[in-house]
C-alpha cells in the first residue's frame, strides 16, 4: 500500500492544476473603437478642418450679405 508513496508525492498534483485553472482569466475580445474606419488623430484632424471650413463659408457669407464689412 505505502511503496510507491516517495514516488506518488513527488510527481504533480492533480489537484494543482484544478486550483490554477479556477484563476486563470479569460481573455475576451474587444473590438476596436473605430468610427468610419479612422483612428482618433485622423478624427481629430477632419473636425478641425470641418471647424476652418465652417469658420470660412461663415465669414464669406456674412460679408456677401453686407451685414459686416472688411474696412
Amino acid at each position: 500500500m505505502f511503496d510507491n508513496l516517495r514516488e506518488l508525492s513527488d510527481g504533480p498534483m492533480d489537484f494543482e492544476d484544478e486550483r490554477a485553472r479556477l484563476f486563470e482569466v479569460e481573455e475576451q475580445y474587444v473590438p476596436e473603437r473605430r468610427i468610419f474606419g479612422m483612428t482618433s488623430g485622423q478624427r481629430l484632424v477632419l473636425a478641425i478642418m470641418l471647424l476652418a471650413t465652417v469658420l470660412v463659408m461663415g465669414a464669406a457669407c456674412l460679408l456677401v450679405m453686407g451685414k459686416v464689412a472688411i474696412f
